[in-house]
């Protein structure tokens, strides 16, 4: 999240309750939505992060900086390129799309170990984080990936994990988030280049109120239409 420590606090504190509405609603309506509905508890939880990033940069703090940053970027760099082809296995009944998923998914694990491990273990001066015209940029061009893979490449890869799992996912996954995540992503890339991951996980996390919409007009499963199979 951008601009301020107030703005990701406010954020973050409203997806919390966001996300619990979800739950609640697909535990009720259809528990196999519930790794879907757990969506906005994870982008409130990495926004909340975020603000003890900035609290930690204004207070002059590096480990609480430190801290923080991790687990911000824990998110961005390792659950989320993860989660969304998970959530896409679990969601989609195609069998021949629920294995591209579940393979996907696998392949995605592997972002936890090039880019936020060593991050984890690495010393501190691998990790920079600084204010850059009011949002946070987090600087690693040390890691031991970008001597082999430029980093358009794995950008170009993170977003296929991100985008395409819910813009070819089961139609339960809904289509209309797919296509706001990645017109997100167009807009981040292009304005924000400078703070991508801080800008674009804050586009994300207002995208995902969105889900309140959906599990709200999400009929029971007993009434859910069959899907297709392919």
């Amino acid at each position: 999240m951008c601009f301020s420590p107030e703005a990701s606090f406010a954020v973050g504190g409203a997806l919390l309750p966001a996300g619990a509405y979800c739950l609640r609603t697909a535990a009720k309506k259809n528990p196999r939505h519930l790794p879907l509905a757990f969506l906005p508890i994870a982008l409130g939880a990495q926004q909340i992060a975020e603000g003890f990033v900035w609290r930690g940069l204004q207070a002059d703090d590096p480990v609480q900086t430190r801290t923080a940053s991790l687990a911000f970027l824990f998110f961005a760099l390792a659950f989320w390129p993860f989660w969304w082809p998970f959530v896409a296995a679990i969601l989609d009944t195609r069998p021949r799309f629920k294995r591209t998923w579940i393979a996907l998914a696998i392949a995605c694990s592997g972002w936890f170990w090039i880019l936020f491990y060593p991050l984890l273990v690495g010393p501190d001066s691998l990790l920079s984080t600084e204010i850059v015209h009011h949002s946070i940029r987090y600087a690693y061009p040390d890691l031991a990936v970008y001597q082999y893979v430029p980093r358009p490449i794995l950008r170009v890869l993170y977003l296929i994990a991100a985008v395409l799992p819910m813009a070819l996912g089961s139609a339960e996954f809904g289509r209309l988030p797919g296509l706001m995540l990645l017109a997100s992503v167009v807009v981040a890339a292009v304005s924000f280049d400078y703070a991508f991951v801080s800008v674009w996980c804050f586009f994300a996390a207002v995208l995902s109120s969105y889900l309140c919409v959906l599990f709200y007009r999400m009929p029971a499963a007993t009434e859910s239409p069959r899907e297709h199979r392919s």
